[in-house]
């Protein structure tokens, strides 16, 4: 009976093994982060805030041509015709989309509390799986 437990054990031992095997740390994934507890999700680069926010691009409310925004403080100036807002007046522009700051591919974006923020609250490459979160206290 000895010998048949130890056999048992060394199966199960083996079983565990292989499926612990995928979760163990791999040298060629060194830049594997995981993203904000709140997605799970795992992501192999991202970033927090709204100061770290992706570039957009947006509307002009004059002329319509898409303004390119490369920072969330950066003035919002468009080139084409004479409009130029601040930054702060973001929300009040129609977001055409944010842009990847890894592949510059176009983000899917979202709001998680559409009645407490007129911004995007999360954006994600679906690329290269860049995430973006809005920092906030929810």
């Amino acid at each position: 009976m000895t010998d048949m437990l130890r056999v048992v054990f060394q199966n199960c031992r083996k079983a565990l093994n292989a499926a612990a095997q995928p979760l163990r740390a791999d040298s060629e994934m060194a830049n594997l982060t995981l993203a904000i507890p709140d997605v799970h999700n795992t992501t192999t680069d991202g970033d927090v805030g709204w100061t770290n926010r992706p570039p957009a691009l947006v509307a002009c409310p004059q002329c319509t041509a898409e303004i390119y925004q490369k920072d969330s403080r950066d003035s919002i100036d468009c080139t084409r015709c004479t409009a130029n807002r601040p930054a702060n007046e973001f929300s009040d522009l129609e977001l055409i989309a944010l842009v990847c700051p890894s592949c510059g591919d176009h983000m899917k974006h979202g709001r998680r509390h559409p009645q407490q923020f007129d911004v995007p609250e999360w954006a994600t490459c679906p690329n290269c799986s860049y995430h973006w979160e809005f920092d906030h206290m929810f």
